[in-house]
């Protein structure tokens, strides 16, 4: 029998990432041996209760708490975003304190980093589409570049889009990237650009302006203009499910039109073993046009 995979079935559904590049304002992982992950994301072997609760407990409202593995670096270092903060405890009661601090608003103590990282999920404790595609574009990343910090990480969400990547410290997600992308991931993302193929939109925007957005920004680019001069001007609901989102484009009004579009969406690989999918609707584009 065939296995089928969560991400295999949404692109054969169609269903479209665009739209979904909300995320937690702020991150904070800890540097674990990736063989002692656990599920959920805040449990691994042989770390102490105090400090898996105070994980836990430092979640939600905005906030993400998680792990990367160790790799080359200091086992129960901690690093957070978007502020760039490091910082390695003397212990995992010193730790556990820190990421409460943290949950309630403090900064890390340490040093500040100024690099790019590169977050890519190969949790395949959480889903096996996460191990499937998300390790081969973490090593093609990981030998790829010196320019960015690559690490992989626990569950960061959007398991039927993976491979799951963030960008810090703009918290740009991607998805669906390839190994064979890379090289051109790497470049955009050198030259300040977003990669479009594989951009879930936007922080700080609604799903449907997320992809307007980013259709705008593709029909720029195929007209020689850069990414930067598209500007977002107003928004008309035409309908409950039709909208039409306009931009600027070095002078020219654009116009990108939505349509609200129902997919049957199972969101990891244990929905498909239980047979289960949700019906949600997605914002996606009908037309571009420029006036």
């Amino acid at each position: 029998m065939v296995r089928l995979f969560c991400t295999d079935l949404a692109i054969a559904k169609g269903e479209p990432q665009e739209g979904m590049g909300a995320l937690a304002e702020r991150h904070l992982f800890i540097r674990w041996p990736k063989g002692k992950w656990r599920r959920p994301r805040y449990m691994a072997a042989d770390m102490s209760e105090a400090l898996q609760g105070a994980m836990k407990a430092s979640m939600g409202h905005g906030r993400y708490v998680g792990l990367v593995d160790s790799g080359d670096g200091t086992e129960l270092e901690l690093l957070s975003f978007p502020d760039g903060r490091r910082y390695v405890p003397a212990d995992q009661a010193e730790a556990a304190a820190l990421v409460i601090a943290w949950g309630e608003g403090q900064a890390l103590p340490g040093d500040v980093f100024e690099r790019q990282v590169i977050l890519c999920c190969t949790d395949a404790k959480t889903d096996a589409c996460c191990a499937r595609y998300g390790f081969p574009v973490y090593k093609a990343l990981a030998a790829s570049t010196d320019a960015f910090d690559v690490l992989q990480c626990t569950h960061i969400g959007g398991c039927h889009f993976a491979p799951s990547v963030i960008v810090m410290p703009n918290r740009d997600r991607y998805g669906r990237l390839t190994p064979a992308d890379v090289p051109a991931f790497l470049d955009a993302l050198s030259r300040g650009q977003y990669f479009l193929p594989a951009f879930k939109g936007r922080n700080g925007l609604d799903e449907a302006r997320q992809t307007a957005e980013i259709a705008a920004m593709r029909w720029a680019e195929g007209h020689g203009y850069a990414q930067a001069q598209v500007q977002l001007d107003e928004t008309a609901d035409i309908s409950v499910d039709d909208m039409d989102v306009r931009f600027s484009v070095a002078g020219i009004a654009l116009s990108v039109a939505l349509t609200r579009t129902q997919f049957d969406v199972q969101g990891n690989c244990r929905d498909i073993e239980a047979e289960a999918f949700k019906p949600v609707g997605r914002w996606t584009v009908s037309g571009v046009s420029a006036r």
